[in-house]
């Protein structure tokens, strides 16, 4: 499988009354479990790099959960723990017995509530700077409490000028960070986030069956984090018996984005079960 396989995907709506759940499929089911990737506070609904990535690794599928095309949570899920309640059901209607379940941001929150809630449905877990922790050392921003300017800085590694690939043709353009479409994705998620939470920062009971939570995991910290400060990740590591933690260099809330053919090298090799140094990578065991 190559990354012509990774490219190819389909579009399709689980119904699950009363919600209808589109989402995205890629890969082929090899001789690596299938992945269930659960987005981060931009949303999904595009087949991105990182997903690509993982598609020509095995099969992949890569929901939109309800409400975040909306920028509101629907009625009836009203926690990480709902949510991920609809993922489970979205595995029985897509017909997917045992999963990698990867999550960033929010969806490291529902991912880490379904794999400590149902075990026997997940083989292995893969954290990228999870939302949702309860570590007093290391306390999660207040996203109700952030205005843009707050937001952007504890969100982004580097502020300021990038390059950016051209929507058409070939090269770079330079792109404002905090003026880009980027920066308002992640901001209507997190109106999105805020409005699910009514001021709930983070989950103990999550947080300690993540402590007791057996199987292989893999966490992905940007060093620079805001949202959630690499503290929680180092914490983490130390508290589960199975989990080794990646670092990010130059990398925020978002190293997928910032730093995509470091993360996406680093969780394929991981699914394919390969060790290897990875420049900007700082492993801990």
């Amino acid at each position: 499988m190559g990354a012509g396989d990774g490219a190819i995907f389909t579009r399709h709506t689980a119904s699950l009354p009363p919600f209808s759940v589109p989402y995205l499929k890629g890969g082929l089911q090899r001789d690596v479990e299938p992945v269930l990737y659960v987005h981060g506070l931009g949303g999904g609904g595009k087949w991105e790099s990182f997903q690509m990535a993982l598609a020509t690794v095995t099969l992949t599928v890569a929901p939109q959960l309800p409400g975040w095309q909306q920028g509101q949570p629907p009625e009836g899920l009203d926690s990480a723990d709902a949510y991920a309640g609809l993922m489970l059901r979205l595995l029985d209607d897509v017909g997917l017995q045992q999963v990698t379940v990867i999550g960033h941001s929010i969806g490291g929150w529902v991912a880490a509530c379904l794999a400590t809630a149902h075990p026997e449905r997940v083989s292995r877990l893969v954290l990228i700077d999870p939302l949702g922790l309860d570590i007093p050392a290391a306390p999660s921003a207040d996203l109700a409490s952030l205005d843009e300017d707050a937001f952007a800085a504890k969100t982004f590694g580097k502020l300021g000028l990038i390059a950016t690939a051209q929507a058409y043709g070939f090269g770079a353009e330079w792109q404002n960070v905090r003026n880009g479409q980027e920066f308002e994705r992640q901001w209507k998620g997190r109106t999105t986030l805020t409005g699910l939470l009514q001021g709930r920062t983070a989950a103990p009971a999550m947080t300690q069956a993540l402590g007791a939570f057996e199987h292989d995991t893999l966490l992905v910290w940007g060093r620079l984090d805001g949202l959630a400060p690499l503290g929680q990740g180092e914490a983490l590591q130390r508290s589960m018996p199975h989990a080794t933690l990646q670092v990010v260099e130059r990398a925020g809330h978002l190293p997928m984005i910032e730093r995509p053919e470091t993360v996406n090298r680093l969780v394929r090799d991981y699914l394919l079960g390969l060790e290897e140094p990875i420049s900007e990578v700082v492993q801990v065991r």
